[in-house]
């Protein structure tokens, strides 16, 4: 108890810690921190401007990811090139900024923060610079661009990032390829199912859902952000430093995507070059992204079960106070900005179901967009 009652003996305020607040993200290039010997070796650069076509609408830019590794012309895509690794990997990633400052951010994965990619937090690269991280679990992840971060992962700067579970020991491992798996299937998913906790799939789909305000085109890199000034870096003196007239907060799309498709406002088109197709009796897995700023309602048109939610696998460590969930045939689900399910499905009758998708605006909550895709089984 006399312990309990002493008092603490004071610090002396020099021995207290020091809070310096960040404002200016110093930038950086160089090799990896702290380098460990990689094992996969990624690159991507930033920023690639390609055209894109709203069918019936108008043409403009969007801030591309690049593989410069990728000689073809699929080296720059929009959503950015889907990157597969395998649990336990090691990584480097090589990025390069081509045009202004940029980082990555992997989102998800929790690597060092200084390969964290959130520049306000560590640095904006400048020039080339390699990120290390490691894969400790499998599930569905993504990256993207970390500076001004609202309005560059908006104009698309983002990709998926799927980390794949090593392949079992078992007699239906025959036939299915090493991870990384196949972009498409078949491939094994981290799910509950002891004593493997993964599960075969024959089919995959990334369906990433997102959305343009196609009034934010005319915006550049830096739109907005705090100006940087070292002797004044709380604005006591300059408080025309920190942004006044920003309109990053007034999101109204106008375009509606599914994995880089585009549908304007009043064009209820199905994205029918989406289409799912599978067998009777198959295992077909979803990787559902909101990639966008509205709540996202959702409508499958077949029983599925979510087996894991934003890169954890539900039921198996260390979600072990979770079990997966199984939803009935078009009973709706929503997901915000960032998150991620992955769904099984195994239809046991042919036909064509849809997936209905409602866009609703992130404050009011109007319905601004309807968009629909199918799953075609034979």
């Amino acid at each position: 108890m006399a312990i309990l009652n002493a008092q603490l003996p004071e610090v002396p305020r020099e021995d207290l810690p020091a809070f310096n607040k960040h404002i200016c993200p110093p930038t950086f290039g160089g090799d990896a921190l702290d380098e460990v010997p990689a094992n996969r070796n990624i690159a991507r650069n930033l920023l690639a401007n390609k055209k894109i076509q709203v069918p019936g609408g108008k043409e403009f830019d969007m801030w591309d990811f690049e593989d410069p590794d990728d000689g073809t012309e699929a080296s720059i895509t929009f959503p950015g090139k889907l990157i597969r690794t395998v649990v336990g990997d090691t990584v480097h990633a090589r990025v390069g900024a081509k045009v202004n400052t940029h980082t990555i951010h992997w989102h998800g994965i929790e690597p060092t923060p200084m390969n964290d990619g959130v520049g306000k937090h560590s640095f904006e690269i400048s020039g080339n610079f390699m990120y290390q991280f490691a894969t400790r679990q499998a599930g569905t992840f993504f990256y993207h661009c970390h500076k001004n971060t609202t309005l560059h992962f908006e104009r698309g700067l983002y990709g998926l990032l799927i980390v794949d579970p090593k392949k079992p020991n078992t007699p239906e491992a025959a036939g299915v390829p090493d991870p990384p798996y196949p972009t498409g299937g078949p491939g094994f998913v981290a799910a509950l199912n002891p004593p493997t906790n993964v599960r075969k799939y024959d089919v995959e789909s990334a369906l990433v859902f997102d959305e343009i305000d196609t009034s934010w085109i005319k915006l550049g890199h830096n739109a907005f952000m705090q100006k940087c000034d070292k002797d004044d870096p709380v604005g006591k003196d300059k408080p025309d430093n920190f942004t006044q007239d920003g309109v990053l907060n007034d999101f109204n799309p106008d375009v509606f995507i599914l994995t880089g498709k585009l549908r304007r406002q009043d064009d209820a088109t199905p994205f029918d070059e989406m289409t799912i197709k599978a067998k009777v009796g198959q295992t077909i897995l979803v990787r559902l992204l909101n990639a966008g700023y509205t709540v996202q309602e959702y409508r499958f048109g077949l029983p599925l079960e979510v087996i894991g939610m934003d890169g954890f696998t539900m039921g198996v460590r260390p979600n072990l106070y979770s079990r997966p969930i199984k939803r009935a045939a078009n009973e709706p689900f929503s997901l915000t900005s960032a998150r991620r399910h992955d769904l099984l499905l195994q239809p046991a009758a042919a036909g064509r179901f849809p997936i209905e998708t409602r866009f609703h605006h992130w404050v009011s909550g109007k319905l601004l967009y309807t968009a629909r895709v199918f799953i075609e089984v034979t």
